[in-house]
Order: C-alpha cells, then sequence, then structure tokens
C-alpha cells in the first residue's frame, strides 16, 4: 500500500471521517464525522466508561481495542477524565457499548478509506 494511503487511513483513524473528507467525499465524511462524535457523547452520557485491557478479563483486551478506534475522542477523554468514574446505573454498560461501537465504526470507515485509495 502506498505512503499517502497509510496517512489517509491515520488521519481517518485519528480525526473520524476526515479521510473521505480529503478524497473528495465530502458528504460521507461529514457523516461519519458526525455519526462518530454523536455515538462518543451519547455513550458518556448514559455513564459509559473506558474499559483498560487488565480488569481481569480477556474480552477488556477487544474491548479497549474498540474504544480506541473513537481516535483522538479517545484519547481526549481518557486526558481529561471523562467516563473515569465506574457509575452503576442501568445506561452504564450500554453507554460503554456506545463508545465501543462508534470505535469499530470507525474502523470501518477507515478500511473503506484504504480500499478506495486502492482501487484508484
Amino acid at each position: 500500500m502506498e505512503s499517502r494511503a497509510w496517512l489517509y487511513m491515520t488521519l481517518s483513524w485519528l480525526i473520524p471521517g476526515s479521510g473521505f473528507y480529503l478524497l473528495g467525499r465530502r458528504r460521507d465524511g461529514i457523516i461519519i464525522f458526525f455519526s462518530i462524535i454523536y455515538f462518543f457523547f451519547v455513550g458518556l452520557i448514559l455513564g459509559g466508561r473506558f474499559v483498560g485491557p487488565n480488569e481481569g478479563s480477556p474480552l477488556t483486551v477487544f474491548l479497549t481495542f474498540a474504544q480506541l478506534g473513537n481516535g483522538l475522542l479517545f484519547f481526549a477523554g481518557k486526558l481529561l477524565g471523562w467516563g473515569a468514574k465506574i457509575k452503576v446505573s442501568w445506561s452504564s454498560d450500554y453507554g460503554t457499548f456506545f463508545i465501543m461501537g462508534g470505535g469499530l465504526i470507525n474502523y470501518l470507515a477507515t478500511a473503506k478509506v484504504g480500499y478506495l485509495l486502492e482501487g484508484r
């Protein structure tokens, strides 16, 4: 894969939708950007938390990987302490999975950017 593809895919992972935007598919980039932001912040509002890979279960490695898919949102959230408190409520697990879902969708969008660049 050429270096431009890696650059676009890295940018697309860090800033959701940016890869599509740079490819000239601005509408797709904007939709992905706001969708990932929506998933991330709804997850935080529902009481979601960031899962670390060392919490005693092998599944937490997958959860951490999925949440890392949010790119800079994940790192900003960790840095600012969002989602750090363990909240016991009916919605906290849903919130955690909303954050995870946004990351997984962003991975798919990033892979699509690479696919589109290879097709050119």
